[in-house]
């Protein structure tokens, strides 16, 4: 087995651990069936931007600095849902890309009833500079790039689409 291959198997065990609920929900399943990024879906989106951030979060743990890979995982999930419906909330590509990262803290209250303010605020800050409100935590910044990595791979790569069965 290739060592991306292998990575991708350890990450999606934290993803299904740390976001089982998420996955479940309805607001994944149709996340699953909306179009992002021309050739991927939110869902898959959602997903690939999990995989990365864990992959930048183990790298970065080698140099000691520790991240709740927990938060990660559940941010990432959660960081585009407030989108879902994009053409009926939303009047373009920009508009959506400025507010829906609000929608998404929102969406993200109502399935992690827990959040805490940190995570809210990765969320509402995931499409920083677009958005203007600068990631303030470890966690915020992963996602952040790790939403811009996965964002070119989708728009870009012809093999972008997760198989979404392995994580479910």
């Amino acid at each position: 087995m290739k060592r991306k291959e292998q990575r991708n198997l350890r990450n999606d065990v934290l993803i299904k651990r740390y976001g089982n609920d998420i996955l479940h929900s309805d607001e994944f399943e149709v996340a699953l069936s909306q179009v992002h990024h021309h050739r991927s879906s939110v869902g898959d989106h959602s997903i690939h931007t999990a995989r990365a951030g864990l992959t930048i979060c183990n790298l970065i743990n080698k140099t000691g600095i520790r991240i709740d890979k927990r938060k990660l995982v559940r941010i990432s999930l959660l960081h585009d849902l407030g989108m879902l419906g994009r053409d009926e909330r939303y009047r373009n590509n920009f508009i959506c890309g400025y507010l829906h990262p609000k929608n998404s803290a929102i969406t993200a209250q109502k399935l992690w009833h827990d959040i805490d303010e940190k995570s809210v605020k990765a969320i509402e800050s995931h499409m920083w500079p677009l958005s203007f409100t600068m990631p303030t935590s470890k966690e915020a910044f992963i996602l952040c790039l790790a939403d811009k990595v996965t964002a070119i791979g989708d728009r870009f790569n012809p093999k972008s689409r997760v198989i979404v069965s392995a994580v479910l």
